[in-house]
């Protein structure tokens, strides 16, 4: 996959963004906010970045001025859903861009995708309750708001964490493209 916005990229994982994959992985603001621990090394990295080229669901967020790996956006085949037609986002972005409206063109690029050429019928994505940034970026980006996952999981220092989920139907969408 690749898509061009007017700031960013997005396009297939390689085994050449390595060293930017671990730079932003390590970094200590990104991978708590998601849910994961920062990557601790670059064997570490290497191997999670394997994980992701051979799933196809993760995918390369770059500057669109040097195509530089800055985060990942994820598009899982399942979700919370019991239902054949729905795909399940996923974000995480280098804190060195939040602020700059660099994952709310992403976010935005990846649903025009999904509803152009797949056969959803609706997404949907989550953040953790206390994610304030995530959650802007799916409020932004058109989501309806589901509700909240108390005690939703625990993390990997041991926190039980709630969740809050969003969706966005095929009918949300075209409503929202009439109108911009």
């Amino acid at each position: 996959m690749k898509l061009a916005g007017e700031k960013v990229l997005i396009r297939d994982l390689s085994f050449k963004d390595l060293d930017d994959y671990y730079e932003y992985s390590k970094d200590p603001n990104v991978g708590p906010n998601a849910g994961w621990k920062p990557v601790p090394d670059l064997e570490t990295a290497s191997r999670l970045l394997s994980g992701h080229i051979i799933s196809k669901e993760v995918f390369a967020i770059c500057l669109r001025e040097d195509n530089r790996l800055i985060g990942t956006i994820s598009i899982y085949h399942q979700g919370l859903r019991k239902y054949k037609y729905v795909r399940q986002l996923g974000f995480s972005l280098s804190s060195k861009y939040w602020g700059m409206g660099i994952m709310t063109e992403a976010v935005k690029l990846v649903i025009d995708y999904i509803f152009k050429h797949t056969d959803c019928e609706v997404i949907e994505v989550g953040h953790h309750s206390d994610n304030f940034g995530s959650k802007r970026v799916i409020e932004k980006c058109g989501f309806n708001y589901d509700g909240r996952l108390c005690m939703f999981k625990k993390l990997y220092d041991g926190r039980v964490i709630d969740a809050d989920f969003y969706s966005m139907t095929r009918e949300d969408y075209e409503r929202i493209k009439r109108y911009e």
